[in-house]
């Protein structure tokens, strides 16, 4: 095979007008079929030291700084710890407000560990009432049912530190850090030092 390509190279060289004798023949090693035969007379470049442009990259003390000024403090008033299914051990914080429960990523509560009975958006909502000092549980109006202690949530219904929330193949536990006798509010101007 490998004559036969060298006189097809000398063929093409003859019959090529302009090139003189004095040139020399590339030989050019013969394609083998196959993966190891595309590959073989490959040549692989790589780029050592590359950088993008020094322009285009931000100050790591910068971003940190940008960071600090944005956040807010956010006051936790409650937790939903995965007890059963899947996600087990996982835990959410719950703030003033609604705060809804599903599998998309927009969702406070991100349940995405592989129950697909979870609707990706509003599938339940938790809701702390800072006003009141009480939480609230209410379903998304999907067709998987909501259950607070195991009874189906049909309208909204009220929660205590230690209920437990079911969706689908997921049990999730309520820990309330607010409540009647504990509220941000009521801190607020309060000496932390003095107990």
């Amino acid at each position: 095979m490998a004559d036969e390509v060298a006189s097809e190279v000398e063929r093409v060289r003859k019959s090529e007008p302009g090139q003189s004798e004095s040139e020399p023949i590339v030989n050019v090693a013969p394609v083998v079929a196959g993966r190891a035969g595309r590959s073989a007379g490959r040549v692989k470049t790589r780029m050592l030291g590359f950088q993008p442009d020094a322009a285009g990259q931000k100050d790591v003390f910068e971003e940190t700084a940008e960071k600090a000024a944005k956040s807010e403090v956010s006051f936790p008033a409650g937790w939903i710890v995965v007890v059963a299914g899947p996600g087990r051990g996982s835990s959410f914080t719950l703030h003033n407000g609604v705060s809804q429960i599903g599998r998309g990523e927009e969702q406070t509560v991100r349940l995405d560990f592989g129950d697909t009975s979870i609707s990706r958006k509003n599938h339940a909502a938790v809701a702390y009432d800072d006003e009141q000092g009480k939480f609230f549980l209410g379903h998304g109006g999907k067709s998987n049912l909501v259950r607070l202690n195991g009874r189906p949530v049909l309208s909204t219904e009220e929660m205590t530190d230690g209920d437990q929330i079911r969706i689908g193949e997921t049990t999730l536990k309520f820990v309330a850090l607010c409540g009647e006798d504990f509220t941000w509010k009521s801190t607020e101007g309060a000496d932390p030092t003095n107990d």
